[in-house]
């Protein structure tokens, strides 16, 4: 087993419970629901706010996860009601991928009071608490922010990390992806150097996250020091996402989710891959 020489400091702040949040006033939050159509019913939390995925994301050639513009992000959190001063809840069917892509882009913006509805909305009508049948309609507040660079990486930084010794790439995608075997791009296979370890096994079975020190010792186990900097990588920067809030609830320093992932990296002639 690998030993790091350095000491993580979770963020506890950024995962929430499902009895914590129900006793927190509407009044000091704002809770996203950001379940796709299909898993939508009509069930939602009291208070929560609907907000469609595809609002996050923009396509820029191959690359299906960038970021919205400067001005594009701002109104999309604007328009949920948020301000610099918000804190803000995400959550989808369960401890899911959608609400952290939310959450790290909110910490791309620098704002870092956020937090993970740990297990979503299932996890909330299994302990049994209340719902509404509709969305709550915000009130649209002027949102202005800076987007802080050391939450992503870029092509270019990917190249450079290639023969660092400081940093690591992490690819959270399915073996299958990963070796080349399930192709979602031109090519298939992973970035030179790129450790593994799926998104998903952060997990339990019942879709929540498992205990801490042991995804931690995991991480270790696979080389996923918390002394480098980690680079997640996925296909479209969702799971990726997941794995950069993960990290930095787990207390990794340094996190960058890579933004175009594979579908940049592997639809690049100019790219060198392994298999």
């Amino acid at each position: 087993m690998n030993h790091s020489s350095f000491q993580t400091t979770p963020r506890p702040e950024l995962v929430i419970r499902t009895e914590e949040l129900s006793s927190i006033p509407d009044d000091y939050i704002r809770i996203v629901d950001l379940r796709p159509d299909s898993e939508i019913s009509h069930d939602f939390i009291p208070g929560a706010v609907r907000l469609g995925y595809g609002q996050l994301v923009r396509k820029t050639g191959p690359a299906e996860g960038m970021l919205p513009d400067h001005k594009a992000l701002m109104a999309v959190i604007g328009d949920l009601g948020i301000d610099t001063d918000t804190r803000v809840v995400a959550y989808d069917e369960n401890s899911g991928i959608r609400a952290t892509r939310l959450l790290w882009t909110l910490l791309t913006c620098s704002h870092h009071n956020v937090a993970l509805l740990d297990g979503g909305i299932e996890a909330w009508k299994a302990a049994r608490l209340p719902v509404q049948s509709t969305p709550a309609k915000p009130v649209p507040k002027p949102y202005s922010c800076t987007i802080d660079e050391s939450t992503s990486a870029e092509m270019d930084y990917i190249m450079d990390s290639l023969h660092n010794d400081d940093r690591c790439i992490l690819d959270v995608r399915s073996w299958e992806e990963y070796a080349g075997i399930d192709i979602q791009a031109a090519r298939g296979g992973h970035i030179p150097s790129a450790r593994h370890y799926e998104w998903k096994n952060v997990l339990d079975a019942r879709q929540q996250l498992r205990n801490p020190d042991e995804i931690r010792s995991e991480l270790l186990e696979d080389g996923i020091d918390p002394d480098l900097e980690i680079i997640p990588y996925c296909q479209s920067n969702r799971r990726s996402a997941h794995m950069f809030h993960i990290l930095k609830w787990l207390g990794y320093p340094r996190v960058r989710a890579y933004q175009g992932s594979w579908s940049e990296w592997g639809n690049s002639a100019s790219t060198p891959i392994e298999t």
